[in-house]
This record gives structure tokens, C-alpha cells and sequence, in this order.
């Protein structure tokens, strides 16, 4: 049997269903090997210091917003400080619950900044085995260290927790919730930004960055795309989103769409999207963080997909009315304009 990857699977996957990791595998069974299980500990009662690691994308962090807010429900008098990295130690910052973050693979610095708090509770809420992760467990002074039931890393931690059977990566976030209070909902959160504040009819958001080549939809098809929505729409408002990298790509179709359009292409912060979406009746995007600003600020959405199956399931919208547009092969170069136009069309109506 070849050890290609499928076509239609990103590399994104557990050890499991990725046969490139067989390096990862035989160096985190070699590592397991050599270390022993630490002993069962129940969760504490009532956690004072908390610490959760965070995996290392934006889009990751935000996923880890609802379970801050809901230990923070659960826990009212407790601290939070967060294990991140450089990406999005800024996001984690800005949320009011959380007292200190720390950056890992920063050298020494962050390796002996692990030892200076005595934690009640530490939580990796990471589905797979890594060595750093093992070695955070072992070096982080915490009285109950807790991930999500792996055979593979369990024996790094006191207590493992079985997700809901669900791979959706929220829900397996949310598991120290459910261990907590089974009957626990999970609710959105985003900061600065007001839920409960109505859409405009008349305004929608597109998203055009995107996290890999893979995900890029083409300047060509944004501009089919608009061009189908301002002709069935005139007084509709579009706010556009981009980063440095699809700046030039921003800036047709801001030129071509004039007055239809408003380009954000100098945000300080994702987080500034969230008021912007918020007031959107829309949003159309990659499958990118955005997806999840949209998702916790209540604005349905049209989601462009590669093939992944699993990567859908994993990282759908849970809140909120959506569309999943899923292209044949990796790229989503396969997904056409006039299908986005009809999804938003069902959405909208």
C-alpha cells in the first residue's frame, strides 16, 4: 500500500489516519517508553489557578473563548492564565478573564516561567500526543493536569477526559466543561462586541484571506462573485477583508466595486473584525478564523471547504445558519462563483 497521503486529506491529520507521521509516532512511542504514568487524580472541586494550553493558530483561540467563558461561569472567583503562542498570545490578552499568558517555544525563559505559579488545574485541550506538550505536563507544577483520553499521552497527565464521541474541535474543548456539569451549554463569546445588536439587510462581509494556498479562492471569482450580488442587490454594502498578502487582490476589487465596497486591509487585530461581522446579515469566506468570528458573533455564513471531510466536521460553525460549500479536491479553486451566490441567496432569504 503507498504511503501517499489521499488527495482530498489535508496533512493536518491524527496519527491515525496520516501515515506521514510514522517519524512522529515512533519518536513519541520512544519518548512514552521512557517515562513513566503518573498516578490518577480526581478534577479538584473548585480550581482557584487555572491554566489551559492553547494550540498555536488564531483560529484555535478563539475556539478556546467559549470554555474560558464557561469555566469563568462555573468558576467565578478563579484565575486564568493561558499557554499560547506568538500568533495569538494578542487575542488572549485582550480577554478580561485571563490574567497572564505565556508563550511557549520561547526558550528558556517560558520553560522556567512554568514553574513560578502552583496551578490547581492545568488543562491541554490538544486531541493528539506531542513532545512539547509532554514536556510542558512534566514541567508545569499543577496539583491535577488534565487532556483530552489519548493512549498515547494519557499516562503525561492525572485525568483523561473522553470527549462526546463528537470530533468537532469545540466539543472536545468543552470537555472539562461536561466533566464539571454534564447538563453545561456551551455559549459563544466574543469580546467587544454586543450579540444582541440587530444585522443590517443590506450588508454583508467577505473574507478574502485565507491560512494556505490550498484555501485561496481567485481574484477572478471574487469579482464574478460580487459582480452577481451587485446586480441583484444595488444598495447592498460589502465590507471586505484582507490581510497583507491579498492586499493587491483587495485593492481591485475595491477600485472596481466602488461605492459597493469597504476594504479592511490594515486591521490591528482579527478581533477587529468582530463588530464588523456582528453587523453583517452575511458572511462568505474561507475556512479560516473568520469563520469563527462569525460563528461566535451570531452572523450566518457560506463557508468555501476543500474535500476534507474531516476537516469540515472538525471545524464547521456551531452557532449559527451556514452553508458548507465543500470543493472535490484540496484547493477550493473548484468551488464557482454562481453556487456561492445561491448559498448566500438561501441564506439571506
Amino acid at each position: 500500500m503507498s504511503n501517499m497521503a489521499n488527495p482530498t486529506v489535508s496533512q493536518a491529520r491524527s496519527f491515525r489516519e496520516n501515515p506521514r507521521h510514522y517519524p512522529r509516532k515512533l519518536e513519541v512511542g520512544i519518548y512514552n517508553a521512557f517515562s513513566k504514568r503518573i498516578r490518577y487524580r480526581p478534577l479538584p472541586i473548585y480550581p482557584k489557578k487555572i491554566l489551559i494550553q492553547s494550540q498555536e493558530k488564531i483560529g484555535d483561540a478563539l475556539l478556546l473563548f467559549p470554555i474560558i467563558g464557561g469555566l469563568k461561569k462555573l468558576f467565578p472567583g478563579s484565575a486564568f492564565h493561558i499557554l499560547c503562542s506568538s500568533k495569538n498570545e494578542q487575542i488572549f490578552q485582550v480577554l478580561n478573564d485571563v490574567e497572564k499568558t505565556m508563550v511557549y517555544r520561547s526558550g528558556r525563559r517560558f520553560w522556567n516561567s512554568l514553574r513560578e505559579t502552583n496551578y490547581d488545574l492545568f488543562y491541554n485541550p490538544k486531541d493528539h500526543p506531542s513532545i512539547t506538550a509532554f514536556k510542558i505536563s512534566k514541567r508545569v507544577r499543577a496539583k491535577v493536569k488534565v487532556c483530552i483520553a489519548h493512549q498515547r499521552q494519557e499516562q503525561h497527565y492525572h485525568h483523561g477526559l473522553t470527549a462526546t464521541g463528537s470530533y468537532r474541535i469545540l466539543e472536545m474543548n468543552a470537555a472539562i466543561l461536561w466533566a464539571y456539569d454534564c447538563g453545561f451549554s456551551i455559549s459563544p463569546y466574543f469580546p467587544n462586541t454586543e450579540l444582541s445588536h440587530p444585522k443590517n439587510d443590506n450588508e454583508i462581509s467577505i473574507n478574502l484571506s485565507a491560512g494556505s494556498e490550498s484555501r485561496k479562492w481567485s481574484l477572478e471569482k471574487w469579482i464574478a462573485l460580487i459582480e452577481l450580488i451587485t446586480k441583484e442587490r444595488s444598495d447592498m454594502k460589502i465590507n471586505v477583508f484582507a490581510t497583507a498578502k491579498e492586499k493587491h487582490q483587495a485593492k481591485q476589487i475595491e477600485s472596481q466595486f466602488i461605492p459597493f465596497v469597504t476594504l479592511y486591509d490594515q486591521l490591528d487585530s482579527i478581533l477587529d473584525a468582530g463588530p464588523i461581522i456582528q453587523n453583517s446579515s452575511l458572511l462568505i469566506s474561507p475556512d479560516t478564523a473568520m469563520i469563527h468570528v462569525a460563528d461566535a458573533v451570531g452572523t450566518p455564513l457560506v463557508g468555501l471547504y476543500s474535500g476534507d471531510d474531516r476537516n469540515v466536521e472538525r471545524y464547521r460553525p456551531y452557532w449559527v445558519k451556514h452553508e458548507v460549500l465543500q470543493s472535490p479536491t484540496l484547493s477550493i479553486q473548484q468551488i464557482e462563483p454562481d453556487e456561492v451566490f445561491e448559498a448566500s441567496k438561501r441564506i439571506l432569504n
